[in-house]
């Protein structure tokens, strides 16, 4: 008999979080099991943003999102959910990826549900798009895109965090 461990994630959670007095951006840090191999980068923006590229895949991929130095990458199911949504701040690019030796030797289960990958190449600014790219691997998420990644997958909350910096009075020194 197998068992499955579910995320220690109240239901309500999605509701706290993006409650309409709560945090209005969230910071995405998504995990890494992949490795940059090659990118085409638009380097008319700081940090350069990836437009397509050859990643290795090192480990099983368990979540929708992924990244390596400032490429993204999303699964097929993220991708035509994106795509059908009204969220702003991306496209889409060419991602080829090769199965790490590593993951190719120790891991035959997990080579089944390897998902295709497809970068997500990030043209919006952050907390202005609803999708931006924000420091060292982490994605700015409005409100209304962080929710609809949780929905998509309930996995990427345990990679989220509030963005949001308290303001600071407006009173002049």
């Amino acid at each position: 008999m197998t068992s499955s461990v579910a995320p220690a994630v109240s239901p309500n959670i999605h509701r706290v979080l993006a409650a309409a007095d709560g945090p209005r951006h969230f910071r995405l840090r998504p995990p890494a099991p992949i490795r940059l191999l090659t990118a085409a980068w638009d380097r008319t923006h700081n940090p350069a943003r990836a437009l397509s590229g050859h990643v290795a895949i090192e480990y099983p991929i368990t979540t929708a999102v992924v990244a390596t130095r400032n490429l993204y990458a999303v699964t097929d199911e993220l991708r035509t959910a994106l795509e059908a949504s009204d969220l702003t701040g991306f496209t889409f690019g060419a991602l080829a990826s090769t199965r790490d030796r590593h993951l190719v030797s120790h891991c035959d289960t997990a080579l089944a549900g390897t998902p295709r990958l497809h970068t997500l190449v990030l043209t919006g600014r952050a907390c202005c798009a609803d999708i931006a790219p924000w420091r060292c691997d982490s994605l700015a998420l409005s409100r209304a895109a962080a929710t609809f990644l949780w929905r998509h997958d309930p996995s990427l909350l345990a990679f989220t965090h509030v963005l949001d910096i308290a303001e600071s009075s407006s009173t002049p020194r």
